[in-house]
């Protein structure tokens, strides 16, 4: 619980990474919120990597929505699109228009 701590009080902390640790960790107030661009999906891969421990109860998250379970469903192919166009942490772009429009067509598909 060390690296959710260090996470909640310096990490960047947005609405769906803050839903993630609320359905994983039982944080209050996590909410449902989904990532909806690069940005957020940045958020949720950050608080991965802070706080690893979440990574093999990442399909709770599914629980959280019709949207979150399309998300969760195709994670990886959505992650390694934004790695690839971006890299982790933005350093080879600073705009992932590939990655929104996978984003959007995943969240948007009937699950």
């Amino acid at each position: 619980m060390d690296n959710l701590a260090r996470w909640l009080m310096g990490g960047r902390v947005g609405m769906s990474s803050k839903a993630m640790a609320g359905v994983i960790f039982g944080v209050p107030g996590g909410g449902t919120s989904h990532p909806r661009d690069p940005a957020d999906f940045n958020r949720c891969l950050l608080f991965l990597r802070d706080v690893p421990e979440a990574i093999p109860l990442l399909h709770l998250c599914g629980r959280l929505s019709p949207q979150w379970s399309a998300l969760i469903a195709r994670w990886d192919e959505v992650e390694q699109s934004f790695l690839d166009e971006v890299g982790q942490g933005w350093c080879k772009a600073d705009r992932a228009p590939k990655t929104y429009a996978l984003m959007r067509r995943v969240i948007e598909e009937p699950t």
